[in-house]
């Protein structure tokens, strides 16, 4: 089954470094905020590092944001493990092979999604392993 956020709305991932506050969304021109995507309002969360959602939920019914680490699948089986990264190429967010850095898979190309709910399982987050980060060229800035 194909699970997509909102199309109008864009979320985010608010965090003070390595430790998330809260997330936001935006619908228009109007920014409400969330310490725990379940309750909204305009109160302004203080953070220094913001993630995107990519607009996908995984098999959890959990949305995807840069900077997580997901198990997927290419063909049948959730055997392989990526992290999500803006493809600057592309100008689309990507899958980057954590076995094989030089595999980039684009999460939608001509306006196809390529992953289902059920290819993507998030398993933890990139920008709480450092020595990751530096072994793929990832910088969280």
């Amino acid at each position: 089954m194909f699970s997509k956020l909102n199309p109008y709305e864009t979320r985010y991932r608010l965090r003070m470094d390595e430790q998330i506050v809260g997330y936001a969304r935006e619908i228009g021109r109007t920014r409400y905020y969330s310490k725990d995507q379940f309750w909204w309002n305009g109160a302004i969360i203080k953070h220094n590092r913001v993630d995107e959602c990519i607009g996908i939920k995984d098999l959890d019914n959990r949305p995807l944001y840069e900077l997580d680490i997901v198990e997927y699948a290419l063909e049948g089986a959730r055997d392989r493990m990526g992290c999500i990264l803006w493809g600057q190429k592309e100008d689309v967010f990507i899958i980057k092979d954590l076995n094989d850095p030089s595999l980039e898979i684009p999460f939608n190309v001509n306006d196809m999604t390529l992953f289902a709910a059920e290819d993507l399982r998030f398993r933890a987050y990139l920008f709480s392993q450092p020595d990751l980060m530096r072994e793929l060229g990832v910088r969280d800035d």
